[in-house]
């Protein structure tokens, strides 16, 4: 069974057996998703279809060597989003032969929680709420008595935030940005219905989460196969606040920041930090299990 799972901001892939038994996993900064944060209609730009496309088929030309009886490429919020995605859909069908399958928001959310259910070291938490940070969206779900209560999937994402609402992305984050980022978050899940309203630990995933996990780790002479995956908010806000005061440059000398995410970091930690807040979390379990293990559960029919 193989995944690709195209991101608006990393292309994940998994190749997994029956009970779940990964053969090889990955991702790829591949950032489909620039320009999404503009002003007007989602346009996908040529060059990051084209980079896109030309990694969507090195990662099903590799997964051949597994012989996968069944494999699905799915997208999400960006190439949900643009006017032209059938142009990138006739591109990845002209280079693979495959399908994409563009995931509502709804699917999205659901695959994600269907992933994080399975991850053996989440099963102390329940119930609990659970963010899902991509480029282009977050996902927020509420997972009580076994079942989803809630889901929402919400135009969010780091990429997306940092074009519409960064002015300088070269530039140190003013603590009038990172407000006005705060602030647009928080009326926007306000807005879209979904509400912490009940005791539970908060999960979360995404590639935001995973980097800050392990630039706290660094910090604290810790290697990134010992990090604690809990995150405790006071040192998520000082990560938060100290990234946010370099500037592009600077960021690219942090140990374990990648440099292709170095211009979004600062307003990934605004999101993460803003939804600990509306949690009312002290703290955020991060998990590495996320959309395409949900969707290779439902392939190898171990929903």
């Amino acid at each position: 069974m193989s995944v690709i799972d195209i991101g608006s901001n990393t292309i994940k892939h998994l190749v997994a057996a029956s009970g779940m038994r990964i053969l090889e996993h990955g991702s790829e900064d591949v950032r489909i998703g620039t320009g999404m944060g503009k002003e007007g209609p989602v346009r996908l730009l040529p060059e990051a279809m084209r980079a896109a496309a030309d990694c969507v088929s090195d990662l099903w030309e590799s997964a051949e060597a597994f012989s996968p009886t069944k494999r699905a490429i799915v997208a999400t919020s960006a190439v949900r989003d643009a006017v032209n995605r059938d142009e990138f859909i006739a591109m990845v069908k002209a280079d693979t032969g495959a399908e994409i399958r563009v995931l509502s928001g709804e699917e999205e959310a659901q695959y994600v929680g269907a992933g994080v259910a399975r991850d053996p070291n989440i099963s102390a938490y329940k119930p609990f709420y659970l963010m899902d940070l991509g480029g282009g969206s977050l996902e927020l779900l509420e997972y009580s008595g076994g079942i989803v209560r809630q889901k929402v999937s919400l135009p969010l994402g780091a990429v997306r935030l940092k074009e519409k609402l960064v002015r300088d992305a070269s530039a140190a984050l003013s603590p009038g940005e990172m407000a006005e980022i705060g602030d647009y978050i928080a009326l926007t899940v306000a807005a879209s219905g979904f509400s912490f309203h009940n005791p539970g630990a908060l999960i979360g995933t995404g590639g935001g989460l995973t980097h800050a996990r392990f630039m706290i780790a660094a910090q604290e002479g810790v290697k990134k196969s010992d990090s604690s995956p809990t995150v405790k908010i006071h040192d998520m806000r000082r990560l938060m606040r100290k990234l946010a005061a370099l500037t592009l440059a600077e960021r690219l000398a942090i140990k374990n920041l990648p440099p292709t995410r170095a211009d979004i970091m600062p307003v990934a930690l605004v999101v993460i930090t803003t939804v600990m807040e509306l949690a009312m979390a002290s703290s955020i379990v991060h998990s590495f299990y996320n959309l395409r293990y949900g969707l290779a559960a439902e392939l190898l029919g171990e929903k």
